[in-house]
């Protein structure tokens, strides 16, 4: 005889995964369904290729992408250092702690990167805050972002086989190259010289700044943001 209990008990957990996955699916759509995702998809690759990784899309959260847009057709890439930059400086240890509840297991790390921040030790937090983007996307989706698969980050083809919604927007800063993960013969092709590949191997000695350190903070933070829509759906 068929144990209906268990059959009840599968009805049931099925059940829970529908209505999860419905309020998963109505989050998604509020935190998104504002935007115009064409004109979002062109200003969040155009930032990137600036050095900014827009990591929050919610009306709230204190980007105006139509501000972004204005500066940048204007040529005022000092304007947008500004703007990016008081955004991410500002929200520094809403980002710490994220990332420390995120992957506890790099506490120590993340403690370590945002002292030697403090200490105005911008060449070392900048290359250890490196280290760590392809350090969680390997933890979470056993890709990483420098590791380059048919010229493009690793972690492309497994995050667009998810097939998310919105996904053509969130990964256009990972459909296309940028400074900071391009080859060293491609860097004069884009509006700033921020180089993962020149950074940790040496060649570049001009990169430890305060405003390198946000960019890099941003690009870590997209990529938790990327890591976390994706885990959850």
């Amino acid at each position: 005889m068929k144990d209906k209990s268990k059959f009840s008990a599968e009805g049931y957990n099925s059940l829970i995964q529908t209505i999860i996955k419905w309020d998963l699916d109505e989050q998604t759509k509020k935190k998104f369904s504002h935007l115009n995702t064409d004109k979002a998809r062109r200003v969040i690759y155009t930032t990137a290729t600036y050095g900014w990784y827009i990591d929050s899309f919610d009306k709230n959260s204190g980007i105006n992408l139509n501000k972004c847009i204005k500066i940048i057709y204007n040529n005022l890439p000092h304007k947008l250092d500004e703007y990016l930059g008081n955004y991410y400086k500002n929200n520094k240890e809403i980002i710490k702690n994220d990332l420390i509840k995120k992957y506890p297991t790099r506490e120590n790390i993340f403690i370590e990167i945002f002292e030697a921040y403090k200490s105005g030790l911008y060449h070392s937090s900048i290359c250890l805050l490196l280290t760590q983007i392809d350090g969680i996307c390997e933890e979470i989706i056993n890709a990483k972002f420098f590791l380059n698969k048919n010229h493009l980050p690793q972690i492309k083809v497994k995050l667009e086989n998810c097939q998310i919604k919105y996904s053509d927007f969130l990964l256009s800063p990972i459909n296309k190259k940028a400074s900071i993960n391009s080859w060293e013969e491609e860097i004069s092709e884009f509006p700033i010289r921020l180089n993962r590949h020149e950074i940790i191997h040496g060649v570049d000695k001009t990169y430890g700044n305060e405003i390198n350190f946000l960019k890099v903070l941003s690009m870590i933070s997209y990529t938790n943001m990327i890591l976390s829509h994706f885990k959850s759906d």
